[in-house]
């Protein structure tokens, strides 16, 4: 993958996430302390931080000019794998980012490539005033938001509430926008639970994992088996056909007799196409 690309495919762990993902922007201010980025060598290019363009991009017109570019040469590939996701490295919904972020999420669907967004910012306005695929003629099918939600609003100390994430999410959906919920990482097991609880209803997609840099015993096995549990009971009541990816994290802690436990019932596994459902 060439450095200067917009859409670029992801590595490691975030494979688990999406298969393309938009890359222009670096740091964020959500200034959240579980933050994989603030941690050793990516911490100085990565860390927490007023967002800036990569420096292969000069302004955010290169950016848009490079975007449309990419898109018109990996349209094809682009569709069948589920669309771009924004993004990894930035929170795509900052008052710095969110812009770039509306210009180019709406060039993708008004080329029938599909948008997923992750953030931690929920202020209406943010999505009224930026996203208004309606009035643009953008089909909102297209679209998935997902917010994460950890329960832990003071570990992250400059993004909006969960609660608000909560609230722009069941908007969201309410308006026929499809929504995802990363939980991840899992601070402890009875808040993720608590966030799962407040949202089934209006979430189509969890996605949940462990917290990465802790030691091996911060998680103690049989109460995240316990967990799974509890999770799996919760979405038996769900008005929607919501789905749920445990990620590798979850999984090489946890061994069933039948491994295609994590793909039976509720369970689908990385290259899950929320678009196709």
């Amino acid at each position: 993958m060439k450095d200067k690309d917009v859409i670029r495919l992801p590595e490691g762990a975030a494979l688990e996430y999406a298969k393309h993902s938009f890359s222009a922007y670096r740091r964020c201010t959500n200034g959240c302390s579980y933050c994989y980025l603030n941690r050793g060598l990516l911490k100085k290019s990565f860390g927490s931080g007023k967002p800036e363009l990569r420096t292969c991009f000069k302004t955010e017109e290169d950016v848009v000019m490079r975007f449309e570019e990419e898109l018109k040469k990996k349209k094809d590939m682009l569709i069948e794998d589920g669309g771009i996701f924004f993004s990894f490295v930035t929170d795509p919904c900052l008052n710095e980012t969110i812009g770039l972020t509306r210009r180019c999420a709406i060039m993708a669907m008004e080329n029938d490539v599909p948008v997923t967004i992750l953030t931690k910012m929920a202020d209406w306005s943010y999505f009224s005033s930026s996203f208004d695929m309606l009035e643009l003629g953008v089909s909102k099918k297209l679209l998935c938001v997902g917010f994460t939600l950890t329960g832990h609003d003071e570990m992250e100390p400059n993004a909006n509430s969960n609660d608000a994430r909560i609230w722009a999410m069941q908007n969201l959906h309410d308006m026929g926008v499809k929504t995802f919920a990363s939980i991840e990482p899992i601070i402890d097991f009875e808040s993720s639970l608590l966030m799962i609880e407040k949202t089934f209803n209006f979430c189509d997609l969890y996605k949940i994992g462990l917290r990465s840099g802790v030691k091996r015993d911060y998680y103690d096995n049989d109460k995240l088996a316990f967990f799974i549990g509890q999770v799996e009971g919760i979405l038996m009541h769900s008005k929607l056909n919501t789905k749920v990816y445990w990620k590798q994290s979850v999984r090489q802690r946890i061994t069933f007799p039948d491994s295609s436990f994590w793909t039976e019932r509720f369970g689908v596994d990385a290259d899950y196409n929320i678009f196709k459902q």
